[in-house]
């Protein structure tokens, strides 16, 4: 499977440049930066005719091709750096295109007005951006516990355990290579699933996988980053999800900002990851944050620091998690980065035997990976292909694979 992958992801970064040869079958979602489409590639040659990708266009119309790149240089080249994780969002290819007419009848409103350039003579061109092909998976985090458990429901322990094992295992990723996510929350993980049992239909988690690196930082091999703030303004990339950002950030921004003037801020991630990872577990078990309306109900005026105590988490009912597990997530979302545990330690804490992370999310990719492959018509690596294609036009330096999922906004 490894490398038809190689082959897939080669032939798309050299031969998938256009985009009128994606055909689009619906819109998956829409933000303030870009929509996010489910499509087929059409290119001609591509092996794969009949599987499905997430295409996502990006809104920086108002630049060339170099500026539209570096509107959203952090989601790509923080992903295509990335070494293959199945726990990790998979880029397949990116480029700069014009917005053709099989595209623009999707956008919004004002994003389909803004594809189109009306010059002075009164001729009219295709506006250029930029595009994300993707692997696609329908479901995200969110959309699953809001359909299958709604408040007050209780998630299933064996479930909470593998989002946790799962999730930290991308968060380790990460970690080992230097990257800080920024903007974790339920509908930045896609899963997939499996039924269990046809009566009552009961599901599991099989796949997590993070998405959307737009807020994404790279760290120093102590796990720091500098950011430069001229007074209350923040000048570099922020925070996606702010109640994900471990307190020591807060305080260090906030102290910043308080002092005034223009200075570097040295911000400290060691303990971000493990601090994330309990927020995100508080709010699959207790359906909120650990730490009510945070981090702005805690944050002092006149200080602009972060302070809590334990009497201030949230508490968990045994009946919706073991004391144990309660007791470490209540720790990893301490105030105090030094009593929180490590992120290894919470994984374990749930999944002892790894088996929730390694053979489940193995297992899920090598099965939707496997009927993928039956559901294409027989291919052959020596059939005839486009000119443009890898065979004949291979890049110029190799590529690291990152693999994953559907790049919601």
């Amino acid at each position: 499977m490894a490398q038809d992958e190689l082959f897939e992801q080669r032939f798309m970064s050299a031969a998938c440049r256009r985009s009128d040869e994606f055909q689009v079958s619906r819109v998956l979602g829409i933000g303030d930066s870009g929509m996010v489409a489910l499509v087929r590639c059409t290119t001609p040659g591509f092996m794969w005719p009949h599987k499905q990708y997430a295409l996502k266009v990006c809104f920086n119309f108002n630049f060339d091709s170099d500026q539209a790149r570096n509107a959203f240089i952090n989601e790509f080249i923080e992903l295509v750096k990335l070494p293959p994780h199945p726990n990790i969002v998979r880029l397949w290819c990116e480029f700069v295109d014009e917005i053709h007419d099989n595209i623009r009848p999707h956008l919004p409103e004002l994003a389909r007005e803004m594809s189109i350039i009306t010059h002075r003579d009164g001729t009219q061109t295709n506006r250029k951006t930029q595009f994300f092909v993707l692997e696609h998976v329908e479901m995200s985090l969110d959309r699953l516990l809001e359909s299958r458990f709604p408040a007050p429901s209780i998630v299933p322990h064996r479930m909470v355990a593998t989002i946790i094992s799962q999730v930290g295992s991308a968060l380790q990723h990460l970690d080992h290579n230097r990257v800080a996510h920024q903007d974790l929350k339920l509908y930045n993980i896609m899963v997939e699933t499996r039924v269990v049992d046809e009566w009552p239909r009961e599901i599991e988690i099989t796949r997590c996988v993070l998405i959307d690196f737009g807020s994404s930082c790279r760290l120093s091999h102590d796990m720091k980053s500098t950011i430069v703030v001229d007074g209350a303004v923040v000048l570099g990339n922020m925070w996606g999800n702010a109640t994900h950002i471990a307190p020591e950030l807060h305080s260090a921004l906030g102290s910043a900002t308080r002092a005034g003037g223009r200075q570097e801020v040295e911000l400290d991630y060691s303990r971000q990851s493990v601090f994330e990872l309990g927020v995100l577990a508080f709010e699959i078990v207790n359906g909120d944050l650990p730490v009510s309306e945070y981090p702005h109900s805690i944050t002092s005026r006149s200080t602009r620091t972060v302070e809590y105590g334990d009497d201030d988490i949230a508490r968990i009912s045994p009946d919706r998690l073991g004391e144990e597990q309660a007791s470490m997530l209540r720790r990893a979302v301490s105030c105090d980065p030094s009593r929180r545990p490590s992120l290894d330690e919470l994984i374990r804490c749930f999944d002892p035997t790894g088996e929730l992370s390694t053979s489940l999310a193995a297992s899920a990719f090598n099965e939707r990976s496997l009927q993928q492959q039956e559901s294409q018509p027989p291919t052959s690596m020596t059939q005839p292909q486009d000119p443009r294609s890898i065979q004949q036009q291979p890049p110029r330096r190799p590529q690291p694979q990152p693999r994953g999922m559907l790049l919601l906004l």
